[in-house]
């Protein structure tokens, strides 16, 4: 007998097998021979690679040249009966053969009130489509445009308007047409994808009270269409930062409720609390291999959601026919990253035995039944907590309800009622990741959020991709260019730290000068310098009666900004002995600064960065302790021979010492380093322990390419550690201090 687990529409369809059949046997001890699938299928312009030798349940897939795909299917799977899975179309009719097909760029169809050339519907990789306006209107957007290998544009969608309604005209996408040519409030617009393209985002936008429309601007994507891993990673970071930033440097506290704005999006929490479902499918079209990178990509995530001062729980949740959590999020453990990480490590794909369909449904009713169980938990702060639902996917729900019909359920529990645009859904988001080409956007897209300027569903091409995403996800700390020979780190969205000497000239007759500058950063270019704090006992002359020409202690200057728009590529880097870094660094809350430092510069040689002609990452060593000495000591040579000055005199106890040895060999600063960080990462954020003064060999610029740096060269910095109490009497404002 047999024990249909799908019904028969989707079993028709045979997409990657996740429609499949339990046999029980009625003939004793009787078992069927094993049958293996040919590993001689082919594809004309390209070739095939097999996983698991053609067993059952082996993933075969194809593979074409750049700038080409397989057409109709990029993987099938071979089943009980030694057949690979069939290839079909939309229209259901049976393939026998793959074929690699060109990668075409839709074309932009709509412009209002311009033009665009050429006029065509496909375009080939490399070529181009440019934009114009009619007289009266301006154009926003893209003047021109390229078709890449993704199948997509760069640039963003050209529009012509001249700002006579209510709304902005909100544009047609490449390969749509739209309906609807009144922009005021309450008006609609209504958008279709041409034919073989899928659309992703909202098919309708309403012209909102606030004269903004509702949504995201949909994309038509075709069957190879992909999003560009950074691209869906700035999107994703987006909203996720909003919550994770509230207990960053520019948004302190301030009483028992905050409010804060990050990133476009408005939070109102009484501490920073975010609960993160992640669903991973485990159906029997994944393998081994794309498992094995979800859940990596899944740990690295954990990883990165844990450093930040947000007090989190994990709810990870595998599903097939069936859903299993890995981790409960009732469950107090899954507030402890190394308790998630463990059990995402032990889980294994072969957990759902031979049940391996795809049931999203129970998957989101096991988040609803949890969010309903922390709803009841008064301790919980459910109403203060955001929640973020993950979904990677990377086929059909091909059992169970529709998926879509738990939503509803989901959204209740937080007192929302069902919309067509989820944006005042503040404590709720739902991200869906489609992954590889046979996926059901359409689906997938119903399950994810909608909200304005804000995009929920991506489509990936691979697992592989995934992992890039949630790397790139969550930026790093920015590093400002000053005057063209220094830098400076960003501590809040109005202050940055730097060296003093980067902020004076000495004239030839020695008199000493302050520069009137400007600071650039990746992001939004430059920003105005409006205030300079050099610490006040910075003196460059200090030891001139010693004959020392230049004495660097206490060089350390602060700089007060025009605001600096705090984004994906402009971020502050943490400073030790304040609040925000003792919660980084999961310390308790009576933490003491020197706390901080021992946490931090524990080791008599403790690994170090800081960024080498601007762009570089650069190793280094901080010698401390019974390392100092010796480390200090090659500084000597740089004392004139006819100086009074001791080395301790020039090398003060403020100064941080860093290079190599001959056993670990280290980089160095180049001219033009001075006022950058140096820093050190712990729990996947970046402290900055030190400021880059100077240096005994100049050894680079900021072009020098440097084939091998000398053992005996040193570099020396301000530690913050000893001047945090001039910091905290410039920053108090902003940051919060330890006692």
């Amino acid at each position: 007998m047999e024990q249909v687990l799908c019904t028969l529409p989707c079993c028709v369809a045979a997409r990657l097998s996740h429609c499949f059949s339990q046999k029980t046997n009625d003939y004793g001890d009787y078992e069927e021979t094993q049958k293996n699938c040919t590993l001689k299928v082919s594809i004309k312009g390209g070739s095939v690679s097999y996983s698991n030798k053609g067993l059952e349940g082996s993933v075969l897939t194809y593979h074409c040249k750049a700038g080409h795909y397989p057409f109709p299917a990029t993987q099938r799977v071979c089943d009980r009966d030694g057949e690979w899975s069939a290839m079909r179309l939309l229209n259901g009719q049976k393939i026998l053969k793959a074929v690699c097909k060109e990668i075409l760029c839709p074309a932009q169809l709509q412009l209002d009130n311009g033009q665009f050339w050429p006029r065509r519907q496909w375009f080939k990789i490399g070529e181009k489509q440019t934009f114009s306006c009619h007289e009266g209107f301006v154009l926003t957007g893209s003047a021109e445009r390229n078709c890449t290998q993704w199948g997509g544009w760069t640039g963003t969608t050209p529009v012509c308007d001249n700002q006579s309604e209510d709304c902005k005209n909100p544009g047609t996408p490449p390969g749509a047409l739209r309906s609807g040519e009144r922009f005021r409030i309450g008006d609609k617009v209504h958008y279709l994808c041409q034919s073989g393209l899928d659309m992703l985002g909202p098919s309708e936008r309403h012209c909102l009270d606030s004269k903004e429309w509702s949504g995201a601007e949909p994309r038509c994507y075709a069957q190879y269409t992909y999003d560009q891993p950074d691209a869906v990673a700035q999107a994703l970071g987006g909203s996720l930062t909003a919550v994770m930033d509230v207990s960053h440097p520019d948004f302190k506290k301030q009483g028992e409720k905050r409010t804060f704005q990050a990133l476009g999006r408005t939070i109102r929490v009484a501490e920073g609390r975010l609960n993160v479902f992640i669903l991973l499918d485990t159906s029997a079209s994944i393998s081994p291999e794309s498992f094995h990178l979800a859940k990596n990509a899944t740990i690295q995530l954990v990883q990165k959601l844990d450093s930040y001062e947000v007090t989190m729980r994990f709810g990870i949740i595998s599903y097939a026919s069936e859903a299993k959590e890995i981790v409960s999020i009732t469950n107090d453990l899954s507030q402890d990253v190394h308790y998630v990480m463990r059990k995402l490590h032990e889980f294994s794909d072969k957990s759902h035995g031979s049940k391996r369909g795809t049931n999203l449904h129970d998957a989101l009713n096991k988040v609803y039944e949890e969010l309903a169980l922390l709803r009841e938990n008064k301790r919980s702060h459910f109403n203060e907590t955001q929640n973020v639902i993950i979904i990677a996917t990377d086929g059909y729900s091909n059992m169970g309800p529709n998926p879509i019909n738990i939503l509803p359920k989901i959204r209740n529990l937080f007192g929302y009622k069902s919309s067509i645009d989820h944006t005042k859904e503040e404590l709720l988001d739902v991200y869906v990741f489609a992954v590889g080409q046979q996926v059901n956007k359409k689906e997938l897209q119903s399950i994810a959020s909608v909200k304005k300027d804000e995009r929920h569903v991506f489509v990936l091409k691979d697992y592989r991709q995934l992992g890039l995403v949630f790397n790139q996800m969550i930026s790093n700390f920015s590093v400002m260019q000053g005057p063209r020979t220094c830098r400076g780190s960003i501590l809040t969205k109005s202050m940055v730290l730097t060296a003093a000497h980067c902020l004076i000239k000495v004239d030839s007759d020695e008199s000493v000068t302050f520069t009137i500058l400007r600071f650039s950063y990746k992001g939004n270019g430059r920003v105005k310098a409006m205030e300079l704090i050099l610490h006040p006992r910075f003196d460059l002359k200090g030891l001139k009666d010693k004959n020392v020409k230049e004495f660097y202690d206490y060089d350390i200057a602060l700089i007060r900004l025009s605001d600096i728009t705090i984004s994906k590529n402009a971020r502050p880097i943490c400073l030790p002995c304040t609040s925000s870094s003792n919660r980084a660094l999961r310390m308790a809350p009576d933490s003491t600064c020197d706390q901080h430092k021992n946490m931090l510069l524990h080791l008599d040689e403790t690994p170090a960065q800081f960024i080498r002609q601007g762009t570089h990452r650069s190793d280094t060593r901080i010698h401390i302790g019974a390392k100092r000495g010796s480390c200090i000591e090659e500084a000597r040579s740089t004392i004139p021979e006819h100086s009074t000055a001791s080395l301790s005199e020039v090398i003060t106890d403020r100064f941080m010492c860093t290079g190599g040895t001959e056993k670990n060999r280290v980089q160095l600063t180049c001219k033009g380093d001075s006022g950058g960080p140096l820093f050190l990462r712990k729990r996947m954020r970046y402290f900055q322990v030190a400021v880059v003064s100077w240096g005994t060999k100049q050894i680079c610029d900021s072009q020098t390419d440097v084939k091998e740096w000398p053992q005996d060269a040193r570099d020396f910095h301000i530690s913050v550690f000893p001047l945090m109490p001039w910091l905290k009497q410039h920053l108090h404002e902003e940051l919060e201090f330890l006692p």
